[in-house]
C-alpha cells in the first residue's frame, strides 16, 4: 500500500509540473530510424553545416520495449507516438489488442492540424504508430486502410502500393482503391512532389513511390523541401499542429551496413531538421524534438583524419542493438528532454504538453 501511495505521488508530482510548463502551440518529432549516438557523430564530421550544432538541450534515451531489451521499428515508434512501451511487431496497441491513444489523436482533440512525413511508405512502422493500431507491422494493406479512414493533415511519402487493388498496380486483394476514397474525402492526391499544391490543399496525400522512396542520392527533392511545405500547410491552423518527420532510410542503411548510404541519408535528415529548427526560431512557439527509435548496426567511426574527414565507419551487426539514441530539443519546454531518459517519458512529456489532465 505504500509503495501505491508513492507511486500515486510521483505520478500527480508528474503531472503538476508538467501542467505549469510554457505549453507549445506547435511539435515538431523528427525521428532518424536507427540513429544512434555515433551517427550524429558521424553526421557532425560529414557535414560542416551540421544543424544539431543548434541545440542545447540534450539527452539520451534507452529504447527497449515491453519484452526485449532490444526493440523493432513497431515497438520503437509507439511509444514515442503513445508513452507506452509495447511488444514487438504490435503497432499502437496493448498486450491485449486495445488501441493506445497516439499524440496525433490528443492534438486532433485539442484542435490542431497533423501531418506526417517518411522516406519509406507511409504505412512502414514509424509513421504507422501515429495513427494506426494493429497487431503486426507488416499488415500494411490494413495500415493504408486505417489511414484512409484517418484524420491526418498532410501525408507525405511513399506506399501507394497499399493504397491500390492489384488491377490498378497495387497490393490489395480487396479491390479496394483508397486514393480514390480519399479524394472523395476531401484529400488531394498528388503523385510527385509539388510544393505550391501542398501548401494550398486543404488536406494532401503524396505518395511518390510505389513503396519507400527512391534513396536521398538518387531523389530531386530532399526530406527538407517535404518538411517545408508541410510547415507551411499546417501553419495556417490557428490552434497549432503537430508533425512527425521520420529519416527512415537511415536505418537501412544500418541493416546494410554501407557508410556512403549512411552519410547520405544523415545529410537528407539534416535538411529537415534545418527548415524545421528555421521555422521554430523564427515562430517562437513550436518545440522540436529529435530522436531515434533505436540503434541500428553497432556502428562506430573507427577512423579518418584529425579535422573528420576521410571517415570509416565499422558495424558490429546488420541487426538493431540496445545502444542509447540521442533526444535534441528546442523549444518551449525543451528542459523536459534533457538527461537520461526512458522512450516512454519522450511519449508521454509530448502528451502531457498537448494535454495536462491526460491519463496513462
Amino acid at each position: 500500500m505504500i509503495l501505491f501511495r508513492n507511486v500515486l505521488f510521483l505520478i500527480f508530482s508528474f503531472s503538476f509540473v508538467l501542467i505549469g510548463q510554457d505549453k507549445p502551440k506547435n511539435i515538431i518529432l523528427l525521428i532518424g530510424d536507427g540513429m544512434g549516438v555515433n551517427y550524429v557523430a558521424a553526421s557532425f564530421f560529414d557535414d560542416e553545416n551540421n544543424p544539431y550544432k543548434n541545440f542545447k538541450s540534450i539527452g539520451l534515451s534507452n529504447t527497449a520495449s515491453a519484452n526485449r531489451l532490444i526493440t523493432d521499428s513497431g515497438a520503437g515508434a509507439t511509444v514515442l507516438a503513445t508513452g507506452y512501451r509495447i511488444i514487438n511487431r504490435n503497432i499502437s496497441v496493448d498486450s491485449s489488442g486495445n488501441s493506445l491513444k497516439t499524440v496525433f489523436q490528443v492534438a486532433k482533440e485539442k484542435g490542431k492540424s497533423v501531418g506526417l512525413i517518411a522516406t519509406s511508405s507511409v504505412t512502414h512502422a514509424t509513421p504507422a504508430a501515429f495513427y494506426a493500431h494493429v497487431d503486426d507491422r507488416g499488415r500494411e494493406t490494413d495500415i493504408a486502410y486505417q489511414l484512409s479512414d484517418s484524420d491526418v493533415d498532410v501525408i507525405i511519402g511513399g506506399g501507394e502500393q497499399f493504397f491500390l487493388p492489384n488491377v490498378l498496380g497495387g497490393s490489395r486483394k480487396d479491390e479496394l482503391d483508397l486514393i480514390n476514397k480519399m479524394q472523395l474525402n476531401g484529400w488531394t492526391w498528388l503523385d510527385k512532389f509539388d510544393h505550391q499544391a501542398i501548401i494550398e490543399a486543404k488536406k494532401v496525400l503524396c505518395l511518390m513511390e510505389k513503396n519507400g522512396l527512391k534513396p536521398a542520392s538518387d531523389r530531386k527533392h530532399t526530406l527538407g523541401d517535404f518538411t517545408k511545405a508541410a510547415i507551411e500547410n499546417l501553419k495556417n491552423n490557428e490552434n497549432g499542429f503537430v508533425l512527425m518527420i521520420e529519416g527512415s532510410q537511415i536505418d537501412w542503411a544500418g541493416h546494410d551496413n554501407l557508410q556512403d548510404y549512411l552519410l547520405s541519408e544523415m545529410r537528407d535528415f539534416n535538411t529537415a531538421i534545418t527548415e524545421a529548427f528555421n521555422f521554430a526560431k523564427e515562430d517562437g512557439n513550436t518545440l522540436i524534438v529529435i530522436t531515434a527509435d533505436h540503434e541500428t548496426g553497432g556502428m562506430v567511426i573507427s577512423g579518418g583524419d584529425i579535422d573528420g574527414k576521410n571517415l570509416k565507419l565499422s558495424f558490429n551487426s546488420k541487426s538493431h542493438t540496445a545502444g542509447f539514441v540521442p533526444v535534441f530539443s528546442f523549444g518551449p519546454s525543451e528542459e523536459l528532454f534533457q538527461g537520461i531518459l526512458e522512450n516512454y517519458e519522450i511519449g508521454r512529456n509530448l502528451i502531457f504538453l498537448l494535454d495536462p489532465a491526460h491519463n496513462f
